[in-house]
């Protein structure tokens, strides 16, 4: 759908046409649609994501749905970096953390080396 360059306001998404468009970082920006939403990464991008997770039964080909798997770009990417005050980054972090684990706990390892607990005041848990 884009090569390279991010999707522009009234541009298609994979929820209909783009009403808004917010840059999370150098490669990553959120789309909104009036029904729904996610996030758009580059080529390059996509390319650092673990293999197993560039594709799910909701996302692909760049684009990852908001309620489900925006958590993987995040942290494969370190998208909570860009996410103002450090106290910000720090909830994002734990929720992208929560997010994967729910609804991506066979995955969740492959992001392991990406974030670690300690950089939100987390406590590493598995099961």
């Amino acid at each position: 759908m884009f090569k390279n360059a991010p999707p522009r306001e009234g541009d298609a998404s994979p929820w209909g046409r783009i009403d808004n468009v917010t840059p999370l970082g150098p490669e990553a920006v959120s789309v909104t649609t009036p029904s729904h939403g996610g996030i758009w990464v580059t080529p390059d991008a996509l390319e650092r994501i673990p293999q197993p997770l560039r594709a799910t039964a909701y996302s692909g080909g760049g684009w990852f749905e908001e309620d489900c798997d925006w958590c993987i770009p995040y942290l494969a990417l370190g998208l909570h970096r860009f996410d103002g005050p450090q106290d910000r980054q720090d909830r994002v972090l734990a929720a992208a953390r929560r997010t994967l684990r729910t609804y991506h706990a066979a995955g969740a390892v492959l992001l392991d080396a990406h974030s670690s607990p300690a950089a939100s005041g987390e406590e590493a848990t598995h099961g």
